[in-house]
């Protein structure tokens, strides 16, 4: 009993103190947080192993495939750390960020812990979402230059208690498909589902309002995902299209407030806010209206809902929009694509090319992206002359940052894990926690394409699917 109310204080202390946690305003946030969290996480992992007084990588609760994973992903971070260039960054991470092997052993570390068969409670799920909702307020405010309290070092590239903006899709594309998840797994028009909307609500419009183009992989990932669990069945699909208006009446809530304070909108225009200024939340909405009148109509008829056909039909026009998406990509790109990702990549795969054999296979160790890059003559050069005195700590793709701070192992290790979370989340297919756990893992993953691991996203991953994957109920 002791270790549950200690999980759970974990879980709020880390789901609702450290975002807000602030030392010194915006100046050095990200370390700031990373070493509140190192702390909080090593002092309840002590605690764990004291009151249980049990080995957590031998529960024998989690699936055997998952469970070499999660062990094998561990020991390649702890070959990439034995062949670091830096063991001290590589074991504490980089300042910062510290996504070193010791952030990375307290997320395996803390996926054993809420690895639980358990009922969740609806009071638990409220306390976890109570930070993000008063985070995208905050976003809302700040980007109207509105600030509740002061915080030292404000400007446009900063918003709420979270810092840089990509930092904030980072923590959305966790949150936002959690909410999304549980207004799903509700019952349509009730009370609980009416609260959801709510915090959906506020949380789309955040988004659409906070000035990253990234936050468009969030929601494209989520939506496209959650289609395909709902199309097996009529009432799976009328919550979807209620999900669909809330999004289109988000997108038109952002637009009346730019609209009535744009003089005072204090970041440039991005894309979501440009498919807003369309008009294209009312578009949605007429469009899920009509859906919902033909779904009902059908109905009343006795059509039979023909799941199959329709899913072929969604698979079919989702390929068409990826497929339209990705020659625009292809044509469009150029070094200064995604605020210079296209560049960075190009060094990155460069730099890679010129590692040795075993450095190419355990690579640099955690966090030394940097150290390296800044150690080869020819990525040195090529990022002070670029860059000046930024300095590049990251590839700004987790997949391709891996490859060079863990090598071809790390990455092959990182995959599999990947696909037992996936395997595991298809075999609870037709189960709420199944249903949110897809929606996290594809947001999460799909943005990491143009992000990186922070200690304000990673952990709420590695929980949550712990959570998802091992709890049998959601009381409400």
């Amino acid at each position: 009993m002791l270790s549950k109310y200690l999980r759970y204080g974990y879980l709020i202390i880390i789901c609702t103190i450290l975002p807000l946690y602030m030392a010194r305003g915006y100046y050095e946030l990200g370390e700031s947080k990373a070493v509140a969290y190192i702390v909080i996480s090593l002092i309840s992992a002590l605690l764990f192993l004291l009151i249980e007084n049990r080995n957590f990588f031998k529960s024998g609760k989690i699936p055997s495939l998952l469970s070499y994973a999660l062990l094998a992903f561990l020991f390649s971070n702890v070959v990439s750390f034995i062949y670091s260039v830096d063991k001290k960054t590589s074991f504490l991470g980089l300042s910062g960020w510290r996504n070193g092997l010791l952030t990375i052993f307290l997320c395996i570390f803390f996926f054993y812990v809420f690895y639980e068969e358990e009922r969740l409670s609806g009071y638990l799920i409220a306390m976890v979402l109570i930070t993000p909702f008063l985070e995208s307020i905050l976003v809302i405010l700040n980007r109207f230059d509105v600030y509740p309290f002061e915080i030292y070092g404000k400007n446009s590239a900063f918003v709420a208690t979270i810092g840089n903006i990509n930092w904030l899709i980072g923590y959305m594309s966790v949150f936002v498909p959690l909410g999304i998840g549980l207004c799903y797994t509700r019952k349509l028009f009730s009370k609980e589902f009416f609260l959801l909307s709510g915090y959906d609500l506020v949380l789309l419009t955040a988004l659409m309002l906070q000035g990253s183009d990234s936050a468009a992989l969030v929601l494209s990932s989520t939506f496209v995902v959650l289609l395909f669990f709902a199309i097996g069945s009529r009432k799976g699909f009328r919550k979807y299209l209620a999900l669909l208006f809330i999004l289109g009446l988000s997108m038109e809530i952002a637009l009346v407030i730019y609209s009535f304070y744009r003089e005072r909108y204090v970041y440039e225009d991005n894309l979501l806010l440009s498919v807003c200024s369309l008009h294209t939340g009312i578009i949605l909405m007429a469009f899920v209206f009509f859906m919902f009148c033909i779904s009902r109509l059908f109905e009343l008829l006795g059509f039979h809902f023909m799941e199959k056909t329709y899913r072929y039909i969604a698979g079919f026009i989702v390929a068409i929009i990826l497929l339209t998406g990705a020659v625009y990509v292809i044509k469009a790109f150029d070094l200064t694509m995604g605020n210079g990702r296209g560049l960075i990549y190009s060094m990155s795969l460069e730099m890679f090319g010129r590692m040795d054999p075993l450095r190419r296979l355990f690579g640099t160790g955690q966090d030394c992206f940097c150290a390296y890059a800044y150690s080869d003559i020819e990525t040195a050069d090529s990022l002070l002359n670029i860059f000046g005195g930024s300095i590049l700590t990251n590839a700004h793709c987790a997949p391709l940052t891996i490859l060079i701070e863990r090598g071809f192992f790390g990455l092959s290790t990182y995959v599999l894990l990947i696909y037992a979370f996936a395997k595991e989340i298809l075999a609870k297919r037709n189960k709420h926690a199944g249903v949110i756990c897809a929606l996290i893992l594809a947001s999460y993953l799909v943005n990491s394409f143009v992000s990186f691991d922070l200690v304000i996203s990673m952990p709420y991953l590695f929980m949550a699917l712990a959570m998802g994957l091992s709890y049998k109920e959601i009381s409400y």
